[in-house]
């Protein structure tokens, strides 16, 4: 059974004001997470889950995906992006969509975390130009505010952050295995879900 590590959640610092701040206080705050993520609102942004390079048979399992050279999905990758699509399923946390870069580390991160959601494609999840991403902010907080709902956006450590996720200062880049919850009315982080293991089952920290 999922389960949640009672770990203390603390809002970003880079979090001040949003519409969709999630609560300060309260006995439970990583219940107070979820609980707001049950309302909808929120885009869950994602660097793909573990693909280490230089695979010597790497996977692809989404149908039009592109195979990088040596990397797909290793085991732990596989692990990450199904524990927290469990997690989120357990939670009761309403997927309305995910987006997706072509490549199939992306694309296979996406379809697993958004248990059964549509996935789709997105170019966007690979292009750093400031108007494309601008643009496509526009687009995700509209369809945010028409269709409620959650969305995923899942890409790589160069895109991430350009939507919101912040590496720790200890981190190198935004690492896998970790969804940030953004609030679209600001692009900033309010929280950090960590998949962690427990007893061999998938289990999450918040912060």
């Amino acid at each position: 059974m999922v389960r949640l590590l009672c770990a203390a959640f603390f809002l970003l610092s880079a979090c001040t004001g949003g519409s969709n701040a999630a609560p300060k206080d309260g006995p439970d705050k990583a219940e107070a997470v979820f609980q707001s993520l049950r309302a909808g609102g929120y885009v869950l942004v994602m660097r793909h889950a573990n693909s280490p390079s230089g695979q010597t048979a790497p996977l692809g399992l989404s149908a039009g995906c592109t195979l990088g050279d040596g990397r797909g999905l290793d085991a732990l990758g596989s692990y990450q992006a199904r524990g927290l699509g469990e997690v989120l399923r357990a939670q009761e946390v309403p997927i309305a969509k995910a987006y997706t870069s072509p490549m199939c580390r992306s694309w296979d991160t996406a379809a697993l975390a958004a248990a059964g959601a549509p996935v789709e494609m997105s170019e966007t999840q690979i292009s750093e130009d400031p108007s494309v991403v601008s643009a496509f902010k526009a687009q995700i907080t509209e369809e945010i505010a028409s269709g409620g709902g959650n969305i995923i956006l899942a890409s790589h450590s160069n895109i991430a952050p350009l939507y919101g996720a912040t590496p720790r200062a200890t981190e190198e880049e935004v690492p896998s295995g970790v969804i940030y919850v953004v609030d679209p009315a600001t692009w900033q982080a309010i929280a950090r879900i960590d998949l962690v293991s427990a007893a061999g089952q998938p289990s999450v920290a918040v912060e």
